[in-house]
């Protein structure tokens, strides 16, 4: 049966979702890159450095600034030097929260030391980073291009000491990954420029490549060895969604951070191996509640890590992000330019830093 309004001649109104007003989420997940196999130069993709610190959303709805962590946590009472962040009234902004270094690179290491009990204060920032744009007057532009919403960002003309908006590379991502690697940085990240935003997923529309492999893994118990000093972190990814956790491999513990890792742990110590599959009891040995996330570097294999390194417990960890991933892999096209532009990008989001 035809509608009053069919009847009369009429047609529904269609609406946009895009450019519909409407609130401002609160619990937005971020959207985050799978593993690249490895870098690569496309047409398609805009390339950004991959930012060492904690992701994190910057909105501001009715006057009030929030300032959430992947997981929908408030930051501000860690990080109170971004409480006058200068968000426009009614947008929201997807980005990562960084502390640099005297030469202006973002180090995790220093962000999880202003973030510990302890709150050194080394370092220079913390700096808000913004990469995308997710929300404009309250119209929600998730679906719009990527390059769109990176242009809307931009425009804003966001400044101050403790916001910036980096810009990108097109189509290079091999030299631009050269010069990261250079300039001791952790890697990059391509994004296809048409693609939407899609809250919470994990998506090979965007690929992270890093200079020296990384990982999350459940820190699953330590080994220390009291002749020699040393200490060796047990290493556990999910195998399946039942939540069967297996030996990933160990990794080393630098002696700077032997101590403060023991201190870190004690309160998750357990009695028994938390590893679905039997392990060796050797001497020194002290088992974990699984549900601390650790990031470990690692010489790349898939499946197994070998030749690791323990780096950070991750503030914002995520238990089902530990998993084994089979990298993505991209065709790769001849490049078009040398590594002056990748360095010039470089340097213009170097000089984020507020030192």
């Amino acid at each position: 049966m035809p509608s009053p309004e069919e009847e009369r001649g009429e047609h529904p109104t269609l609406l946009d979702v895009n450019d519909a007003r409407i609130g401002l989420p609160r619990d937005l997940a971020p959207m985050r890159p799978r593993q690249a196999a490895w870098a690569f130069n496309s047409s398609e993709y805009l390339f950004e450095l991959k930012w060492d610190g904690i992701r994190a959303t910057a909105s501001r709805d009715h006057g009030v600034l929030h300032v959430t962590d992947r997981n929908g946590g408030d930051l501000l009472p860690l990080v109170p030097e971004l409480a006058q962040l200068p968000i426009p009234e009614g947008s929201l902004l997807d980005g990562e929260i960084v502390v640099c270094d005297s030469r202006g690179r973002p180090s995790y290491d220093l962000l999880a030391g202003r973030l510990g009990p302890r709150g050194a204060k080394r370092g220079f920032g913390p700096v808000f980073v913004a990469f995308d744009l997710l929300y404009l007057d309250r119209r929600a532009l998730l679906g719009r291009p990527l390059t769109e919403r990176r242009r809307r960002l931009r425009d804003l003309e966001l400044r101050g000491r403790t916001i910036g908006v980096p810009d990108h590379l097109d189509a290079d991502g091999e030299p631009f990954l050269e010069v990261v690697a250079e300039y001791g940085l952790e890697g990059i990240v391509a994004k296809r420029k048409s693609s939407a935003y899609v809250p919470g997923t994990r998506t090979g529309d965007w690929l992270k490549c890093h200079v020296n492999p990384r990982a999350d893994v459940v820190l699953g118990g330590l080994v220390e060895d009291t002749t020699g000093g040393t200490m060796r972190a047990l290493c556990g990814m999910f195998a399946d969604d039942r939540g069967t956790l297996v030996m990933a491999g160990e990794a080393y513990v630098p002696l700077f951070l032997a101590h403060w890792l023991d201190e870190a742990t004690r309160a998750f110590a357990a009695s028994a191996s938390p590893f679905a599959t039997p392990l060796a009891m050797r001497s020194g040995t002290r088992w974990l509640r699984p549900k601390l996330v650790a990031i470990v570097e690692h010489a790349g294999d898939v499946g197994m890590l070998r030749d690791a390194r323990f780096r950070a417990l991750r503030f914002d960890g995520n238990l089902s992000d530990c998993r084994f991933e089979d990298p993505i892999e991209i065709e790769s096209e001849p490049a078009t330019s040398g590594t002056e532009r990748p360095r010039l990008v470089l340097l213009q989001s170097l000089r984020l830093n507020p030192g």
